[in-house]
């Protein structure tokens, strides 16, 4: 039986391996941890085919990200395990952001049929200056408010998903709301 410090040894130097872009060092970590990221995503995404893909897309972060892996910060086997926690999270988001978009259509169809076709119009127009605003934003701005507003990241998962500090993808909400603010003055907050 291994010692845990040679497993974490062995973890370490095939993880530097992958880093280097060695495919048998990088299947031999899937070996290693395949089960369990698989085991993981699928009691958080309660959907084989979801897991699947989500195990798929965490060990495609882990070889293109391996170099970044810092040891003081904790095992390769923590640092894989929060890859495919995160990915599972961002999928069960992901699909539930989906799935209130499809009832709200499915919603707003069935409340449009009953108003009348000015009020209606009257929404059509709102939608389409608040859609011009938004294509009016900088792009950093308006991905930001994309993932914050449309798929309901909270600002720790903005920055991730970007790749960008905290405070920079907080920055860039605030200041997106606030040049939407000055292209829609006409229309309250509540009314967006």
């Amino acid at each position: 039986m291994r010692k845990p410090s040679e497993s974490q040894d062995e973890d370490r130097s095939l993880l530097q391996r992958v880093a280097q872009g060695d495919q048998a060092a990088f299947a031999a970590l899937y070996d290693r941890y395949g089960a369990s990221s698989f085991g993981m995503a699928l009691k958080i995404c309660n959907s084989r085919a979801l897991a699947e893909d989500v195990v798929q897309e965490a060990f495609l972060s882990i070889w293109q990200r391996a170099a970044r892996f810092d040891p003081d910060r904790g095992s390769v086997a923590a640092y894989l395990f929060a890859a495919v926690h995160n990915k599972a999270v961002d999928a069960v988001r992901h699909e539930e952001s989906l799935r209130r978009r499809e009832e709200g259509a499915a919603d707003f169809t069935a409340e449009t049929e009953g108003e009348e076709v000015v009020e209606a119009a009257w929404l059509g127009v709102r939608r389409k200056e608040v859609r011009s605003a938004v294509a009016r934003l900088s792009p950093v701005q308006r991905e930001a408010l994309e993932l914050a507003y449309f798929e309901g990241l909270t600002y720790s998962e903005v920055a991730d998903k970007l790749g960008i500090p905290l405070g920079t993808a907080k920055t860039r909400l605030r200041d997106g709301m606030i040049r939407l603010r000055g292209l829609l003055p006409h229309l309250q907050a509540g009314e967006i």
